[in-house]
């Protein structure tokens, strides 16, 4: 009798991925773009760029984002030797890793520099969020080409910007759609309730008005806005004594700087009393408030969706500021207001961002355009791409990276 012998089963070879994600946001898709991922290919393994959101999710972190995090030419220049360190540390780890895709997301010229090493090592490169090329510097467009093989894309005016020069652009949509939970979301028939619930689990007052502070997610930006937003306060409170303030606190910001911070900037012991802190929580933040002010950024993509009114703040370097007016060609630079091509949210940028000015803008919201900002961002979501962005996401980069797993590794 013949015995036959059955050929050893052909073991899955690891996918090897590398995330750079250099803020908060990105670090927020990164974790949950990976576990995605690792649904779909449970011998993945990923490291790079990120912070607590990226190692919750199974990602090691070769450098934390807050290493990297400023924001601004000047800033830039202040910290070149820092950053040149960390991307010198994550060209190592990508190369040691033996990395099959790095998957760069947004935070541009950082990432590029990332994307230029690691095309010229062979790994392949998934870059998600387009450089905003029709904002500045349009001619960057044709080198961001060379830094990448794939382009997945927020909007679909986005697409023909980089297709023209070869590169293959996919538009995936913005992933707020997909991660912002439905229960947050306010409508007409359902806003006081979910307003009701997110002040009890943030143990603010149920009654009277609420404003949410968002000053943004990198140290430069808090150092900047963050007194602003006090003094503001204190001028609403002293105008509105039963109003009530909340501050949730990004998980990429360190507790002891911050606290020493917001002591530092307290303009007083009432304020402090008026004052809710929050570990995070930025979402339940704007789902509890009548009305926002926030930091320029994604935040205010988030606050739209849920549906919450805002006045759009932001200050930079005074430099930064002057060389971005001369290269800049926008004349908003609020992320709802360049999806609705429309003045919906007020801004407020540089010396305009001002405590009297923040004041004005902030009661003329609540007292005469509620209404009108509410209606402005409900048309948002219809702008926004299809649902499941970041599950198109997961497939694209399981597409690119898939033919490197057709031969066993050494």
């Amino acid at each position: 009798m013949t015995t036959s012998i059955s050929p050893a089963p052909t073991q899955t070879p690891p996918l090897r991925l590398f995330f750079a994600a250099g803020e908060a946001s990105g670090d927020h898709y990164a974790a949950e773009l990976f576990l995605r991922i690792k649904s779909q290919y449970p011998h993945c393994q990923a490291q790079g760029l990120g912070g607590a959101e990226s190692r919750a999710a199974g990602i090691k972190t070769v450098v934390d984002l807050q290493t990297v995090s400023v924001m601004g030419l000047v800033e830039v220049l202040k910290h070149y030797g820092q950053l040149k360190r960390a991307l010198n540390a994550l060209i190592e780890a990508m190369v040691a890793h033996n990395t099959d895709l790095l998957i760069a997301i947004d935070f541009q010229e950082f990432n590029q520099r990332l994307a230029k090493a690691a095309r010229k090592r062979g790994v392949k490169v998934l870059f998600f969020v387009a450089p905003q090329v029709w904002a500045w510097r349009p001619k960057r467009a044709a080198k961001f080409a060379q830094v990448a093989d794939h382009l997945a894309v927020l909007f679909d005016f986005e697409v023909p910007l980089f297709a023209k020069y070869g590169l293959p652009t996919t538009h995936v949509g913005h992933p707020l759609r997909d991660l912002i939970p439905a229960e947050l979301c306010k409508t007409a028939a359902t806003a006081t309730l979910i307003q009701t619930q997110a002040r009890q689990n943030l143990n603010v007052s149920r009654e009277g008005i609420v404003i949410g502070l968002l000053p943004g997610s990198r140290q430069s930006e808090l150092t900047r806005l963050l007194p602003v937003l006090l003094a503001t306060a204190q001028r609403l409170l002293d105008e509105h004594p039963t109003w009530r303030f909340v501050l949730p606190l990004a998980s990429s910001i360190p507790p002891d700087w911050f606290n020493a911070l917001l002591a530092e900037s307290l303009p007083s012991p009432a304020l402090k009393a008026a004052l809710t802190l929050t570990s995070g929580q930025a979402r339940r933040v704007m789902a509890a408030a009548d009305a926002l002010i926030i930091a320029s950024g994604t935040a205010t993509l988030e606050a739209a969706l849920i549906g919450t009114p805002m006045v759009l703040i932001y200050k930079t370097h005074p430099l930064t500021y002057r060389i971005a007016r001369y290269l800049v060609n926008v004349a908003r630079i609020g992320l709802p207001n360049i999806v609705l091509g429309q003045d919906c949210v007020p801004e407020l940028i540089q010396d305009d961002a001002n405590p009297p000015a923040i004041q004005a803008e902030l009661n003329h919201l609540i007292h005469d355009e509620m209404d009108n900002q509410r209606a402005c961002l409900n048309a948002i979501a219809a702008h926004l791409g299809p649902l499941g962005a970041l599950d198109q996401l997961a497939q694209l980069a399981l597409h690119l990276a898939a033919p490197s797993q057709t031969t066993a590794r050494n």
